[in-house]
């Protein structure tokens, strides 16, 4: 099952997915089809389960929020 969605990305954000498909299709040779930013894209977002998508929105709202101060440091143990 597959889902489609349209998103709104800063131009300096895919210009780094564009600036590593070019790299990426120079390195590897005649990729047949050559990758594209948004294949980068859709991997980059494919790879993520509920608890890392979770854990880095958790960590963001966190940093947004009042919460930052009370961030668990895991040096600090």
């Amino acid at each position: 099952m597959t889902t489609t969605i349209n998103l709104t990305l800063p131009t300096t954000v895919y210009s780094a997915y564009t600036d590593a498909a070019v790299e990426l299709n120079q390195r590897f040779g005649n990729l047949k089809p050559p990758l594209d930013p948004k294949t980068l894209i859709a991997f980059a977002l494919a790879r993520n389960d509920c608890a890392d998508v979770c854990a880095q929105f958790d960590f963001a709202l966190r940093i947004a929020s009042a919460e930052a101060t009370r961030l668990p440091n895991p040096v600090l143990k």
